[in-house]
């Protein structure tokens, strides 16, 4: 009967198909998303910009409180992100239902891989397929951009299975690139289904794993050898001038965002990249319809950002020179497509605050765009009216509210742009610029806590009695303050009046691995460091924006990189203090005992120490 088949089947384990486990997961991440964007240690925050009222109005007047709405969260909606190592720590949230699914879809993905497990073969003597290996193109990308959309890697079950996909990825590539070489060799044009390769699949992997280095969750080298498969499939393996022409927009966007998050300084991909985006944006201008792989205003606005992020300059190539005047064309070009009103009613360049939304700038891409534009200072004529209208709409903000995190990149951006290129700003209103100003100096008076290298670089200075103060305004790891004429840093003042004329103010910043792209970002440059040679990685976008804050308000920076200073041991206290006395110049001789002293030098240009 069918109660007795039921009865029988109780006791038989069902098969997990990894289609239907990867439906699961995409619908979980799509019902219960990460709260924090990747690399964010909290919510967005939301303040009220203005309101009538009074107790809004007093709040405004207040220094010491800030009206915000932070926020609501389930009790499930927590992810698992984390911030820098050497930063605070946060306490993980107890695990929800949801949490324990994606953990158990990572033990059973996980379930047969690695280099140590013993592989299994069946009656023909034929390796077994694991749930991994059998799973589709489509599969693997949707179930690592649900991994990463949910921020369900805070196991290191899951880590190891984001690290088997990414390996399982690069694998089936370079099996692609062998039967293209077998096929042409032979004259044959046969290929197999596995090598149907959609960009797509492959740069929503790739995206999942730049999200998890952005949370800080290690990952190995699996991005670099990902991308570089890309690179050696899709771009040094094509004849074409133009490599990229087949991919869409959302390709190229993404697939910048995942080396901008992973902080991969692949120049082969990223110069690809750029110069497709730049064809297209030239493509656009002259269209009178809008071509079939246009972009959107948010992926403009994207491929902004993951520029200045990386910090790409005309240094690196002529296309960097020229997107960021195009893209600002193409942004207003889109504007003015859309604006209605008649011309007797315009006033000069500016369009209507509603005009960016309408066109799709939100609060968000506005922000973006002018950090990013403020970092890569190109400021030609498109550019400056795009920044006059994005301030234009910040400060004629209909809705009342602002996103912190805006605000303090609106103000970062104001304050460069009134001393490098003050016409971008010279239609914001002075109660939008003082209530920016005040949002920053609220954020940047914050309690701070010093992370465990910024303590040790105290710690040596007050060895050395170099007077300091530790996490200082503006965000100053460690503040020194001399005279003007002084000749050694060893003479600063105990008093510390930062902010008394005439004193030369020393910022010494502590430059962690995040504040740089990662040391090896190509298998060239793995295999460099494997043969001893010393690879420098380039400094990120923000950081620079940061020294260039801290010089126009007074201080002098001098840096301390993290691939430098991690290189002398913890227990050797000499050497800390040798390396110190050449990069801020505290003495002129240092004697450690009778027969043991440091006589300053300057740092040579290569800054190579003994531990090099």
């Amino acid at each position: 009967t069918r109660r007795d088949g039921h009865a029988k089947n109780l006791g038989k384990t069902r098969v997990v198909q990894p289609g239907e486990l990867c439906m699961l997961l995409w619908a979980y991440a799509v019902a219960k998303p990460r709260d924090c964007p990747p690399g964010w240690a909290q919510p967005r925050r939301v303040e009220q910009l203005s309101s009538n009222d009074k107790k809004a109005e007093l709040l405004v007047e207040d220094d010491d409180f800030d009206f915000v709405t932070f926020v609501e969260l389930d009790d499930d909606s927590f992810s698992n992100s984390r911030i820098e190592s050497d930063e605070v720590e946060i306490s993980k949230p107890y695990e929800s239902i949801t949490s324990r699914l994606f953990d158990a879809a990572a033990i059973a993905f996980c379930q047969g891989e690695g280099a140590a497990v013993k592989k299994e073969v069946d009656n023909n003597g034929e390796e077994r397929m694991t749930l991994l290996k059998s799973c589709t193109w489509k599969e693997l990308s949707n179930i690592a951009w649900s991994f990463a959309t949910r921020g369900a890697y805070g196991t290191q079950e899951s880590e190891a299975m984001m690290s088997f996909f990414a390996k399982e990825a690069t694998r089936r590539i370079r099996h692609c690139i062998r039967q293209s070489t077998t096929s042409q060799s032979s004259g044959t044009d046969s290929q197999e289904d596995v090598c149907r390769i959609l960009p797509r699949d492959v740069i929503q992997i790739a995206w999942a794993l730049g999200t998890m280095e952005s949370d800080n969750v290690s990952i190995g080298d699996a991005l670099v050898n990902l991308v570089d498969a890309i690179d050696e499939y899709w771009i040094e393996g094509s004849k074409d001038q133009r490599p990229l022409s087949k991919w869409t927009s959302a390709d190229l966007v993404q697939m910048v965002t995942a080396l901008s998050h992973g902080r991969l300084d692949n120049q082969s991909v990223l110069g690809a990249v750029y110069a497709e985006s730049l064809e297209r944006l030239r493509s656009m201008e002259n269209a009178q319809r809008k071509p079939l792989k246009a972009f959107s205003t948010t992926e403009i606005s994207i491929l902004m950002w993951a520029q200045a992020r990386l910090y790409l300059t005309p240094k690196f190539g002529d296309v960097y020179g020229a997107f960021p005047s195009a893209a600002s064309r193409a942004l207003l070009q889109q504007m003015k497509s859309n604006d209605n009103r008649d011309k007797k009613s315009t006033r000069g360049n500016l369009f209507p605050a509603s005009l960016l939304h309408q066109s799709g700038l939100g609060p968000q891409e506005q922000a973006n765009l002018a950090w990013s534009l403020t970092i890569l200072e190109n400021y030609n004529h498109n550019v400056v009216t795009l920044l006059q209208n994005i301030f234009h709409a910040a400060s004629s903000n209909d809705e009342g509210i602002i996103q912190l995190e805006h605000a303090h990149q609106l103000w970062q951006s104001y304050f460069l742009l009134s001393k490098d290129c003050p016409s971008a700003v010279k239609f914001v209103p002075d109660e939008f610029s003082q209530y920016l100003e005040q949002k920053w100096n609220i954020e940047k008076s914050r309690r701070k806590q010093s992370s465990s290298r910024h303590r040790s670089i105290s710690q040596t200075l007050d060895l050395m009695r170099v007077a300091h103060r530790n996490e200082y305004d503006e965000d100053v790891d460690v503040a020194i303050v001399l005279e003007e004429d002084s000749a050694w840093t060893h003479t600063a003042h105990t008093d510390f009046d930062a902010k008394s004329e005439g004193n030369l103010r020393v910022a010494v910043e502590f430059d962690g691995p995040h504040h740089f792209t990662v040391m090896a970002s190509t298998k060239n440059d793995l295999a460099l460091m494997e043969s001893g040679v010393k690879i420098t990685p380039r400094v990120l976008g923000h950081t620079v924006l940061k020294y260039r804050l801290l010089k126009k308000k007074g201080w002098t920076v001098v840096r301390i990189p993290y691939y430098e200073y991690d290189k002398i041991p913890y227990w050797a206290s000499m050497e800390r203090q040798r390396y110190l006395q050449r990069a801020l110049k505290t003495h002129d001789m240092i004697e450690f005992s009778g027969v043991d002293i440091s006589e300053y030098k300057v740092m040579p240009p290569t800054r190579h120490s003994r531990f090099d």
